[in-house]
């Protein structure tokens, strides 16, 4: 075979690994803008659930009530009164991301029990209330601040008397509320990120479904689909300014959120405040891994804070 023949053959066959070369490139990159894509979506708008259980089935009696943000959105909850002979606090609970109203309803039958009143409020994107793109907790916090205002207009609430109970999302949302309500009584966090940016290579595998790696990219996607910057939602520099009791209950094996983020709060937050840890839970059991414990350290915390 003439030496023209072979680097005919040869440049034929560099150009077809070059061909299949582009084609895997352009395939991968296709395919890893399709997951960003979706991973985005998933953290920007998530399924939709109801409460799987009422107030009525722990023998509350509640009422279905809608109030609406100052940036126009209606929200849903449920409205649990104080017991006639307490003393009118009520706290309000803030669930996390992709749960509704029902997901803190046993901790407030607990706390019910105790004296405290409920108001159980499905978030923006969530349950009953109004659509919006979820915001991890930025935008979240303008309903419990109308949830705050809904509740100073039922006479028997003492509006002095009012905490806020978030979870994880519903944490953040409720630590960037207290920061605009000085006059909320107390604020408990439960499972809550000490930074969303920093704590999104936690999230990715389970919530967005897709690898660690890709948390920067996902992060710098759903930010700019946001109003206002997601790298504001960091709850480790907002409790430094926040005056109110502060008590953070955490699992030690979450692995969605690390119970490093909960110390890294508790660290920054001024006093007073406790931080109480439950050892075999992880992000969505703290309360149902050790109920009677938990319980009694919330009622700890109440007794001497919101007593």
């Amino acid at each position: 075979m003439s030496r023209s023949k072979k680097r005919g053959r040869m440049g034929l066959v560099g150009w077809i690994i070059l061909g299949i070369l582009v084609v895997a490139v352009g395939t991968a990159v296709w395919y890893g803008n399709r997951i960003i894509g979706q991973s985005a979506d998933r953290l920007l708008y998530p399924r939709r659930t109801q409460p799987s259980q009422t107030p009525a089935d722990f023998g509350l009696t509640a009422e279905t009530v809608q109030f609406t943000a100052a940036d126009g959105v209606t929200i849903a909850a449920w409205f649990v009164p104080p017991p006639e002979d307490g003393s009118g606090a009520v706290l309000i609970y803030a669930h996390g991301f992709g749960g509704n109203r029902g997901a803190l309803l046993v901790q407030a039958a607990a706390m019910h029990q105790a004296g405290y009143g409920a108001l159980l409020v499905d978030l923006r994107n969530h349950g009953e209330s109004g659509d919006a793109i979820s915001t991890w907790g930025l935008a979240e916090a303008n309903d419990l601040i109308a949830a705050f205002g809904y509740l100073q207009t039922h006479p028997e609430v003492d509006s002095a008397r009012i905490g806020l109970v978030g979870k994880s999302m519903g944490g953040a949302a409720a630590a960037l509320a207290a920061a605009q309500l000085p006059d909320l009584a107390v604020l408990v966090l439960e499972s809550t990120y000490a930074s969303l940016e920093e704590n999104m290579v936690n999230i990715m595998p389970s919530i967005a479904r897709a690898p660690g790696f890709l948390a920067p990219t996902v992060f710098s996607r759903i930010n700019a689909a946001t109003d206002e910057p997601l790298t504001e939602i960091r709850t480790a520099d907002i409790v430094p300014n926040l005056a109110m009791p502060l008590l953070i209950m955490h699992g030690e094996q979450d692995r969605i959120v690390p119970v490093a983020q909960g110390r890294t709060i508790f660290a920054a937050a001024n006093e007073p405040k406790q931080l109480h840890t439950i050892p075999g839970a992880g992000h969505l059991n703290i309360f149902t891994v050790d109920p009677d414990t938990f319980t009694a350290q919330m009622q700890a915390f109440l007794a001497e804070h919101l007593p």
